[in-house]
Formats: C-alpha cells, sequence, structure tokens
C-alpha cells in the first residue's frame, strides 16, 4: 500500500507500531490516502465531507499510517474514563457543548505557543446535514497566519485525498467559494446530509 511520506517539517509522531495499526486500518476498510500532506511546521487541516462516523475513523486511519502528530476536536461526553484517556493520546480535545468557551481564542493561542502544532477539523461540525458550514477553522488559520490544507473523503473512489493548500486572504466570502469549490463532486457516506453554505 501506497502512503504518503510526510514532510521534515511537518509534524509527526508515529512508531513502526501505529503506523502498521494504521495500514491494516486502511486494508481492513478497502481505502486509500493519497496526494501530499503540507510540508509545513504549523497549519489546520480540513477534512469533508463529513456526515457519518466512519469518516473519524478513516481520517484516525490515514493519521496513524501517515504518522501525522494532529489534534483534533471531541465532544466532551466521549471522554469518559477510560476512553478519555485513549482519545486524548491521539490528539483529542474535549469540547464542552454547553460552556462559553473561545475555541478560535484558546487553539489560535496553542499555534503561536507551539513551535509544531496541526489540528485536523470538519467543517460541518456535526454529522447531520447543515444549512451553514463553521468557519472557525478559517479564523484560526488567519489569525495565526497559517495556511489550511483541504483533505476529500470520497466514497464513491474510497480515497482520502490531501488536496490544496489555502493561504487565508482577508477576504472570506473569496476563501470558503474557493474551499467549497472543492469538495463539489466529492460523494459522501451519505449524500442527503452533505452541504450548506458558509454564512
Amino acid at each position: 500500500m501506497d502512503i504518503p511520506e510526510p514532510g521534515p517539517l511537518t509534524p509527526q509522531k508515529s512508531t513502526v507500531f501505529s503506523r502498521a495499526i494504521g495500514r491494516f486500518m486502511l486494508s481492513a476498510i478497502r481505502w486509500q490516502i493519497k496526494g501530499n500532506v503540507h510540508n509545513a511546521p504549523k497549519f489546520v487541516m480540513v477534512l469533508a465531507p463529513h456526515t457519518s462516523l466512519w469518516d473519524f475513523y478513516v481520517g484516525l486511519a490515514g493519521k496513524l499510517a501517515v504518522g501525522l502528530h494532529s489534534s483534533w476536536l471531541v465532544s466532551a461526553a466521549y471522554t469518559w474514563w477510560p476512553l478519555g484517556v485513549f482519545l486524548r493520546r491521539l490528539g483529542g480535545i474535549p469540547i464542552y457543548r454547553n460552556g462559553s468557551h473561545n475555541l478560535v481564542s484558546q487553539l489560535v493561542e496553542s499555534f503561536n505557543e507551539n513551535d509544531r502544532m496541526m489540528v485536523t477539523l470538519f467543517p460541518e461540525g456535526t454529522r447531520k446535514k447543515v444549512g451553514k458550514w463553521k468557519t472557525g477553522f478559517w479564523y484560526i488559520a488567519s489569525q495565526a497566519g497559517i495556511p489550511i490544507q483541504l483533505v476529500s473523503i470520497d466514497y464513491e473512489k474510497r480515497i482520502a485525498e490531501c488536496g490544496p493548500v489555502i493561504e487565508p486572504s482577508n477576504n472570506i466570502e473569496a476563501d470558503m467559494k474557493k474551499i467549497q469549490e472543492y469538495y463539489k463532486g466529492v460523494q459522501a457516506k451519505h449524500p442527503d446530509k452533505f452541504g450548506g453554505e458558509y454564512l
């Protein structure tokens, strides 16, 4: 199985065992990873479409197989012991949906405090169909001065593809149109749940 090799600047954290687990998972679910992971010490990785829990498993298998050191957001409802310990070790950051937490500011601060950091986000924010995409990932990248890499999860091809890298401009509307254009034609697990504008 051909797996993209991360560049020397890309945040990495893996062992022979963890990469073998990732490759086994990909083989078991008959998925492939294509494209090139961005070679930079800091960036936001965006995965879409997100209509099924299977999207998480595909992303996790790819992260392990490639050997990426990536943080991601997980509902605090799933961080009970011992599952929470396992999810945190995999890079999970608990999100308390009922509290008032400025996640954008917290993640921007984390990026500013770390020499290397990568965060992976689903822009829809939920597996349900949404009318509007969340734009937090764009604000994180814009305020931290870092790029965004787009990754598509295509169930027709069974390929997760590392796509283009977007440098946030001062025009969120133009950037979001460019981002959503990339995902047109990508087959979601549940196509009827994929859609939505960004504002």
